[in-house]
């Protein structure tokens, strides 16, 4: 008896499978043109919401308001700040082009790392190294001059005269200069 009461119940349900093959008729085919646009648009969207949140980000930072200055006012590009370190503390190569005259020593040409230190006096040395060994050091003196260099890191040998070398050097802590013997070929 329970057998002939569900029977009909799941003959309904067979009833349903016959409008399948119909199931897409009244479907509406899409071109690749009509997909593309509507990508777009989900797309502008996005960059859309990720505009406001950046706008959000920036007036945390600035505010919200505008600046006197107009490189800082919001609609500016927020540049990223250059890495801070004292980069004199790896050292700082210089080409030296001609042979040098420190202390005793002869520094043949070529390219050398430089490295600045301070002793127990205050006074500031310039140690030049190849490789890891070290070839020789000069004093220098200390200056407020940044000797027009664009960088904060920076050591050069500029000519002088016939018998010097000037070397300028820089570095976050200090800035400093000596004149350094040479012997002309």
């Amino acid at each position: 008896m329970l057998f002939v009461f569900a029977f009909p119940v799941f003959a309904e349900g067979w009833d349903d499978f016959g409008s399948v093959e119909r199931m897409w008729d009244g479907q509406k085919s899409i071109t690749n043109k009509e997909f593309e646009q509507v990508m777009e648009a989900l797309e502008s969207n996005q960059k859309q919401k990720e505009e406001k949140q950046k706008k959000k980000k920036i007036k945390k930072i600035s505010g919200g308001g505008t600046s006197l200055h107009n490189e800082l006012n919001p609609e500016k590009e927020i540049n990223e700040i250059p890495d801070l370190r004292n980069k004199a503390e790896d050292g700082i190569l210089i080409n030296v082009p001609v042979n040098l005259i420190l202390g005793e020593k002869i520094l043949e040409k070529g390219f050398y790392k430089v490295f600045a230190r301070k002793d127990d006096n205050k006074k500031l040395y310039v140690s030049f190294y190849q490789s890891q060994f070290f070839k020789g050091e000069t004093e220098v003196i200390e200056t407020k001059d940044d000797f027009g260099e664009d960088e904060i890191d920076f050591a050069k040998l500029i000519p002088y005269n016939k018998s010097f070398m000037r070397m300028i050097f820089g570095s976050l802590d200090f800035n400093a200069y000596a004149f350094i013997p040479y012997i002309s070929e």
